[in-house]
């Protein structure tokens, strides 16, 4: 089920609104078989993904533009399982209840732009991101010994492990462009781009079994030259 709007609010503003909420039988998954590196197909007896996405956008007010939207993603597993192979321990899952966060479950994402062009031939943009955390499979603090030597303190202070979901990342990013030549014969671009501004450890998924651990690209710098003839 999906449902949206689009409604114009001013001559420089135009917002856009969706909901959706999907629902799953047998809700497809995978599993390692015991401690080995092979993974089986599952499926657990439903699941549910619902949410809300929402943008405001600034047409033109003089020479800024830019928008600013919203995402809400709540995605929940529902036990027991209906199909795979489990082995030992396993097997409880079989006769298991009780729910759990899918891995698609991030509940607030935020993304930003302003563009200020004071020039028809150059530009400057600042934008800026939020994402509240991605969970993962806490497996216990018994093992807490093992991932510290494994993944180091720095990506562990961004993962709560009470909670079982990775603490929020945030970056900032700004880029500027310039049309260096303008004729009719063609155009030469310049644009630089600085991704990270803040140079901040993003971790995006850990110890996933197929996902692995993620981390996001620290202080970034790009520069672009394109030309149209």
């Amino acid at each position: 089920m999906e449902a949206g709007f689009s409604k114009t609010v001013s001559a420089r503003l135009r917002l856009d609104g969706n909901w959706y909420r999907r629902s799953f039988r047998n809700f497809a998954d995978d599993s390692l078989l015991v401690n080995t590196g092979v993974s089986f197909p599952i499926a657990f007896s439903r699941a549910t993904i619902h949410g809300f996405e929402g943008k405001l956008e600034l047409r033109r007010a003089g020479p800024f533009t830019g928008y600013v939207s919203y995402s809400n993603m709540v995605g929940i597993g529902y036990l027991p399982v209906a199909g795979g192979l489990f082995l030992g321990d396993d097997t409880d899952q079989l006769t298991g209840t009780g729910s759990f966060p899918i891995s698609q479950d991030q509940r607030n994402t935020v993304r930003s732009q302003l563009r200020y062009q004071p020039r028809p031939r150059f530009w400057f943009a600042l934008g800026g991101s939020y994402n509240s955390g991605l969970p993962f499979e806490n497996e216990g603090p018994a093992n807490l010994n093992f991932v510290s030597q494994q993944y180091g303190t720095d990506i562990l202070s961004r993962v709560n492990f009470d909670r079982g979901r990775i603490l929020p990342s945030s970056s900032i990013d700004a880029s500027a462009g310039l049309e260096v030549i303008h004729s009719d014969k063609g155009t030469l671009r310049l644009q630089t781009d600085v991704s990270n501004l803040a140079n901040r450890l993003n971790v995006i998924n850990f110890s996933g079994v197929f996902s692995g651990t993620a981390v996001d690209a620290p202080r970034t710098f790009a520069i672009r030259l394109r030309t149209e003839f």
